[in-house]
């Protein structure tokens, strides 16, 4: 009964030593280490010492968040770019496998991963080239959690401030590098619109600020007269925004941005050997655009001016309308006789009274179904006409006008006009 108990028990000792040895976990390995292979495109090279085996490998973190996967190599030097969560202290974890399993871990001594605070873009000044000055600030830099760390740069030697600008009609981002401490850059003219911004980057990358968005202000106008009268008001209506591309690559049928209101100032001159003169200011608004009044004194030529525009995180380069040459009409405020209906024979009298008061040989003029046909000079003498017709044609109806010729008005051109139609009956 002894040897049946010692030969089970012997038995089982032999299983549980069998057991042990075929399960046990390989070594772990020994001098993790971090070091930077590249600092300027974020790759880090981990090293540690073992006999060679299979490891993985994994970034952890120190308030116990999720890591990052595992990776597996089968050297004791690897170099990879990591995509780590900013702000954090982190370490490197690496274990040696094989077919019994995993080791323990082995670690790496605890490093940060602080990125720069973004920079706060404090204006936008677009340029006479087409060019546009950026100016910001950059907050302090945050405390170092860990210092002294493998992993810390000393500033100057990696990190540097970037201007990114994407070009909407080109599809196309362009970088321009500068110096930590930089805080004004200019961008050189490139297609508009575009996306810029300033990101203060460093080892472990930059944080993406808001954009600031440059692009054209454009305008288009809606209705105008054909012509005007002299002395009275006319409309001259149309809408000016920032122009935003919907449709990327066709950026010229994007829609115009207005926000709470674009100041514009309406210009004139006599014709393009004068110079440009201000008529007025307006505000154009987002959906109803703007409308002007100005007072007809002669032909003239007509634009709108939008100087360089911020708003909204929009910045637009200063812009013109098209010109528009709007003639003016003599303005008739009297032209006819002082009666509708006459006696043959019967002396009416003919009243004229035009501004602008020039002193011209006007013309009492017949419609013939056809043509207006000059039947008296009417003389005009500061814009007043006064003179006595005789009645005829008997049982006829006859319509009649009063045309001035062309005058000027302090330069102005005024065009030849006639008055509104009137009749005289014959019995």
């Amino acid at each position: 009964m002894r040897r049946t108990v010692a030969t089970a028990t012997a038995a089982v000792l032999l299983a549980a030593l069998q057991t042990t040895t075929a399960h046990a976990a390989p070594a772990p390995p020994t001098d993790v280490q971090v070091s930077w292979s590249d600092p300027a495109t974020s790759l880090m090279r981990v090293t540690w010492t073992d006999a060679g085996a299979a490891n993985k490998l994994r970034i952890e973190y120190q308030d116990g968040t999720a890591p990052t996967e595992w990776f597996t190599t089968q050297d004791n030097d690897f170099n990879h770019r990591w995509a780590v969560q900013w702000g954090k202290i982190a370490r490197v974890a690496v274990l040696t496998t094989d077919a019994t399993g995993d080791s323990p871990a082995a670690y790496s001594p605890w490093f940060d991963t602080t990125i720069p605070g973004a920079p706060t873009v404090t204006a936008a000044v677009p340029q006479a080239d087409g060019s546009l000055r950026l100016t910001w600030t950059t907050p302090p830099a945050p405390k170092d959690s860990t210092p002294g760390d493998p992993l810390d740069v000393p500033v100057g030697k990696v990190g540097e401030v970037v201007v990114t600008v994407w070009s909407d009609p080109a599809d196309k981002t362009e970088r321009f590098a500068h110096p930590f401490g930089t805080t004004t850059a200019v961008v050189p003219p490139l297609p508009r619109p575009q996306s810029v911004r300033a990101i203060a980057t460093n080892e472990w990358g930059g944080a993406s600020p808001d954009d600031v968005y440059y692009t054209d202000m454009k305008f288009a106008l809606r209705t105008g007269p054909a012509y005007g009268v002299f002395g009275k008001p006319m409309t001259i209506s149309g809408i000016a925004g920032a122009l935003l591309c919907d449709d990327p690559g066709n950026c010229g049928k994007g829609r115009l941005f207005g926000g709470a209101g674009i100041p514009i100032t309406m210009q004139t001159r006599a014709n393009s050997a004068k110079p440009w003169e201000y008529a007025g200011r307006y505000t154009s608004y987002d959906l109803s655009g703007f409308q002007a009044q100005p007072v007809a004194v002669g032909g003239r030529e007509y634009r709108f001016y939008a100087p360089a525009w911020n708003g909204y995180s929009i910045v637009t380069a200063l812009a013109t309308s098209g010109t528009k040459y709007i003639p003016t009409l003599a303005n008739f405020a009297v032209a006819g006789f002082n009666v509708s209906t006459a006696q043959v024979g019967q002396m009416v009298k003919l009243t004229v009274d035009v501004k602008p008061g020039g002193t011209v040989k006007g013309a009492l003029q017949r419609w013939d179904g056809k043509y207006w046909r000059s039947v008296l000079t009417v003389p005009v003498v500061k814009g007043k006409a006064t003179m006595s017709i005789r009645a005829a044609g008997r049982g006829t109806t006859t319509q009649y006008r009063v045309a001035v010729p062309g005058m000027t008005y302090y330069g102005l051109p005024i065009q030849t006009t006639g008055s509104r139609s009137f009749t005289l009956t014959v019995r």
